[in-house]
């Protein structure tokens, strides 16, 4: 008889899904520059990278762009793009799989909210959103899962715009999923 699902993996899944994110030069610059151009300026050291990512220092804060939680009214300013990385939904498939979905929240400056993308004026949003489908869609993201963006996985699956105070800022939200299944008594 098989174990139960005991979802020891789950604590880990949003800082592998950031430091996945890190790889992508493009998604990285998005993140840090806060100009039109920001796809054309010096790609980020691995350092200023891993900087990035918030680990509670609240001396620090300011100058983090990805966060592994919802829940910081500190870090949403008007002119700075970050995004939050954080699960959203655990649906059990049986005793052993769940399907976990991780929401993805995309908030930037309402006058830093146009990029130049290979010459056109593109929404920052929808760039940075592309950015995360070419980086984690259907990728093992460093032993978490396959992150999909798949309705037959989970309906939660898909991506809305208009999130923030669009006055302020705005920004879009993504959900991907991927399935665990980790058991007590052995390796699923």
């Amino acid at each position: 008889m098989a174990g139960n699902n005991v979802f020891t993996s789950m604590p880990f899944i949003p800082y592998k899904i950031a430091t996945a994110i890190l790889d992508n030069d493009n998604l990285c610059n998005l993140l840090f520059y806060n100009t039109y151009d920001c796809l054309s300026l010096k790609n980020l050291t691995d350092n200023q990278k891993e900087e990035m990512i918030w680990k509670q220092d609240v001396d620090t804060i300011d100058d983090c762009h990805i966060f592994l939680t919802n829940t910081n009214s500190k870090i949403v300013t008007e002119s700075k793009t970050l995004l939050q990385c954080y699960k959203f939904d655990t649906s059990p498939t049986n005793q052993v799989i769940s399907v976990v979905c991780y929401r993805f929240d995309v908030l930037f400056g309402s006058d830093i909210a146009m990029v130049e993308y290979r010459g056109v004026p593109c929404n920052r949003g929808d760039v940075i959103e592309m950015e995360l489908m070419r980086s984690l869609n259907g990728q093992d993201v460093a032993g978490a899962g396959f992150l999909t963006y798949d309705r037959n996985l989970s309906r939660l699956c898909g991506s809305n715009t208009g999130i923030g105070e669009n006055d302020k800022f705005t920004g879009t939200s993504i959900i991907m999923c991927t399935q665990i299944g980790d058991i007590k008594n052995g390796k699923c």
